[in-house]
């Protein structure tokens, strides 16, 4: 019977999806090459191979992240949009929840993966940036939504948005998961009128 050979990519692809499993159950700490080359199976200098040092893994994880979360948001963003720009009662508020509650769980290990990755970006600043160029995948899904809902920034309102919404998933990974009605409330403010959104902050001065 003739052996079968991995193709090469398979064995980069096992790596970083072993990779992300560690990262999420145990902290960057726990993303080591021994540990990864143990989980997926392959000979001790394969993280080295493929990806040079541990900063190379890192990076290419960012990158496997960014590239999944695009896949997985880009059609439920484009809806989103297409109701935004309808107004009103025609935005069924709580389909897109159950949707968006249905992304943060069914993705729960990736999310968990991605937010240790930015809580490390707080104390490295060559993290930070590599997890802002990320980052920019998601901003720039939500600045149709915000123009559909009457944005002239959208941008600043993009990443605003995006915002918002990295707070719902932080909630329901850390907490006890809110009802329906906490999320559908949430969007209900999220899908409203962006148009009166300030020209630029406004500063107050000081403290009363």
């Amino acid at each position: 019977m003739a052996r079968t050979t991995e193709p090469a990519t398979d064995r980069r692809d096992r790596l970083l999806d072993e990779a992300l499993r560690l990262l999420a159950a145990g902290g960057l700490q726990a993303v080591t090459h021994r540990a990864v080359e143990s989980a997926a199976g392959v000979p001790h200098g394969s993280v080295t191979y493929w990806f040079a040092s541990r900063d190379g893994l890192v990076e290419a994880m960012v990158d496997r992240l960014a590239a999944d979360c695009e896949r997985r948001v880009r059609d439920l963003a484009h809806d989103v949009a297409l109701a935004a720009a309808r107004r009103g009662p025609a935005i069924d508020v709580g389909s897109f929840a159950r949707a968006l509650m249905g992304w943060m769980d069914d993705g729960r290990e990736q999310h968990v993966a991605r937010l240790e990755l930015e809580l490390a970006a707080v104390r490295d600043p060559r993290l930070a940036e590599r997890m802002t160029d990320a980052a920019l995948v998601f901003w720039r899904l939500c600045e149709p939504i915000v123009v559909a809902a009457g944005s002239r920034h959208p941008q600043r309102d993009g990443r605003a948005m995006a915002a918002m919404v990295d707070g719902l998933l932080l909630d329901r990974l850390a907490h006890r998961p809110a009802g329906a009605e906490v999320v559908e409330a949430a969007l209900a403010h999220l899908l409203g009128d962006w148009s009166g959104t300030p020209e630029r902050p406004s500063h107050t001065g000081d403290p009363a």
